[in-house]
């Protein structure tokens, strides 16, 4: 198993607990853009390693994925880094018997990006019948044939509090408006400072500064610099459920951690305040009787999810990804073609490999590539401008 980031990694951590009664396990995590800091990786694997996670450069990966191709190779990986790894620097070669990916939470609708971004795997795990459903349409065209279900749900001893608390998750996309983001932190800390007796909590992924899946332009604990808040909004980090005890209500504009709260009996509620859409990657909520605005959370009316809603929205009955990775057959041996390969895609190719690796990629190719950024975009100014 390769992980790259802290909320694959956690996704990952889970996924390896399916997998111990069948195979041999050994988690990684590949040196990237987005690493997770120390603090992240113990976040994420909260104890139920022996061991922490090595740390091996992209490097080291692909000489051991040639030396050694395992029966299973589950990327736990953002997509850029998923086709750098199987179409550059394998060469579109089989890794594994069986190549599997997923997304590290909601993803309803999938997106065409998504999976086009791991065409060259075999298998995609997802996460409620609705979206198993829904990736099975839209298999794009190239090794991807299988879709498996995993659970994103775990009963998990919550922690508990001398105070009773509130618990806000961010989601590092959404709101993407800085004034949204402001207006919201202003009424979390109206919600504190009208309630002293209880304490607001703003459950951080990462603090200003740390690496996350998706940047996060404008962090809470950040934005908080400038505002008079109440000192019972507090900002924490480590497991999710170490916060769920003792728990009034659980708010997030779109977070998967939504489904931690529900499933540890804890009301909940998501936010609709910027809207409902795919964009807000929150339309998986509809139907779920869970939506209100920013009065609601600062009037504490939270609510309890519609069962129907549940049943096919991830609290579903038995996984059967590893299953379903057990009976596959391999695939086409042939390797597949990089998208990328042309002379004429260098640009692209560059810039997979920054989002992919950034600094992390201290190969003679990737120096290379840095350094030739400013010519490529100097050429492709100067090519527009003489058609103009």
């Amino acid at each position: 198993m390769v992980a790259d980031s802290d909320s694959y990694l956690k996704w990952a951590v889970r996924r390896a607990e399916d997998l111990r009664e069948t195979y041999d396990v050994e988690l990684l995590v590949v040196r990237n853009a987005v690493t997770p800091s120390a603090a992240q990786m113990d976040a994420a694997v909260d104890g139920r390693l022996s061991a922490a996670p090595a740390i091996i450069g992209m490097d080291a990966l692909v000489s051991r994925l040639r030396l050694t191709p395992p029966a299973l190779l589950l990327l736990a990986c953002r997509g850029p880094l998923i086709e750098l790894l199987l179409l550059e620097r394998l060469g579109g070669r089989r890794a594994a018997t069986v190549v599997a990916a997923g997304i590290p939470g909601i993803w309803y609708p999938p997106t065409e990006l998504g999976l086009r971004l791991r065409a060259a795997c075999d298998l995609m795990v997802v996460h409620s019948e609705r979206e198993r459903d829904a990736v099975a349409e839209t298999l794009p065209q190239g090794r991807l044939r299988a879709v498996g279900l995993a659970s994103l749900i775990e009963d998990q001893e919550v922690g508990r509090s001398p105070r009773p608390r509130i618990v806000f998750a961010p989601q590092a996309l959404v709101p993407a408006a800085l004034e949204d983001r402001r207006r919201l932190l202003a009424s979390l800390g109206a919600l504190a400072a009208a309630h002293p007796e209880l304490d607001v909590v703003v459950k951080l992924r990462g603090v200003a500064g740390e690496a996350q899946t998706h940047k996060e332009a404008a962090p809470y604990d950040a934005l908080a610099e400038g505002m008079d808040l109440p000192g019972n909004l507090v900002f924490a980090q480590g497991p999710l459920r170490a916060y769920l005890g003792d728990c009034e209500g659980f708010v997030t504009v779109s977070s998967t951690a939504a489904l931690e709260a529900i499933a540890a009996g804890v009301p909940t509620l998501v936010l609709d305040e910027f809207g409902v859409s795919a964009d807000v990657i929150n339309a998986v909520f509809e139907g779920s009787g869970l939506f209100g605005g920013l009065a609601d959370l600062e009037a504490r009316r939270f609510r309890a999810p519609d069962p129907d809603w549940l049943a096919a929205n991830y609290f579903h009955g038995d996984d059967d990804w590893v299953e379903v990775a057990r009976g596959m057959e391999p695939g086409d041996p042939a390797p597949l073609p990089d998208r990328l390969a042309s002379p004429l895609q260098l640009r692209r190719r560059m810039f997979r490999r920054a989002v992919a690796l950034g600094d992390a990629d201290t190969s003679l190719t990737g120096r290379l590539m840095r350094l030739a950024r400013p010519l490529v975009r100097w050429l492709e100014s100067t090519v527009r401008g003489r058609r103009k």
